[in-house]
């Protein structure tokens, strides 16, 4: 079952972990997005095993801008260890979203943006937490990769900037690489429109 978050979701979805040496959004950061108005319930989507399921299997938390009326940026795509093939649960929750969206009036399909340390960048766990995300993204109508070095203090990362497993403050560990997934190759006119939109 796909479903958007509910406030009786708040436990659960707080306190799915990240196992993956990659960017997630944590609790605390969540907390402050909602204050603002950067997440919303409504921009979060949960996958459980089925409709009487307590705890999720994945999430997916998007990101939009103050103010935004839709998401711009998946910031946090997460499937619990234990699940097989993480990357056909992924796909199934992004297009849940993508779906939804789409229906409230969203034209552009939002990005999918990770970030890992980019001293770890060839580490076999962040090729793998990648290599299914990749799976993912292609699976929901994302298939563009583009990679980018941020260094450290770039005003890229200073709005929200996204909590990364695996890196350490001090020396390389400061530079991170963005990764993103999208619908079209960054600096495009527009993007394909969500299947759905203008209903």
């Amino acid at each position: 079952m796909f479903t958007s978050a509910l406030r009786a979701h708040d436990g659960a979805l707080l306190h799915f972990v990240n196992h993956d040496p990659v960017s997630w959004v944590d609790p605390e950061q969540f907390g402050r997005g909602i204050a603002a108005g950067t997440h919303r319930r409504e921009w979060v989507w949960l996958a459980f095993a089925d409709e009487g399921a307590s705890e999720p299997l994945a999430r997916a938390v998007w990101w939009g801008p103050v103010g935004s009326v839709h998401p711009v940026e998946l910031r946090c795509l997460l499937v619990h260890p234990s699940v097989p093939h993480p990357e056909v649960w992924a796909a199934a929750l992004i297009r849940s979203g993508h779906r939804a969206f789409a229906e409230a009036g969203a034209i552009l399909a939002p990005d999918l943006v990770v970030e890992v340390a980019a001293a770890r960048r060839d580490h076999p766990a962040v090729e793998r937490a990648l290599a299914w995300r990749r799976l993912a993204a292609e699976q929901a109508g994302l298939p563009v990769v583009t990679e980018r070095m941020l260094p450290a203090g770039n005003p890229a990362r200073a709005e929200g900037a996204l909590v990364t497993r695996g890196a350490e403050p001090g020396g390389a560990a400061d530079e991170f690489l963005r990764v993103t997934y999208s619908a079209r190759p960054l600096g495009a006119p527009s993007r394909p429109a969500l299947a759905g939109a203008g209903r």
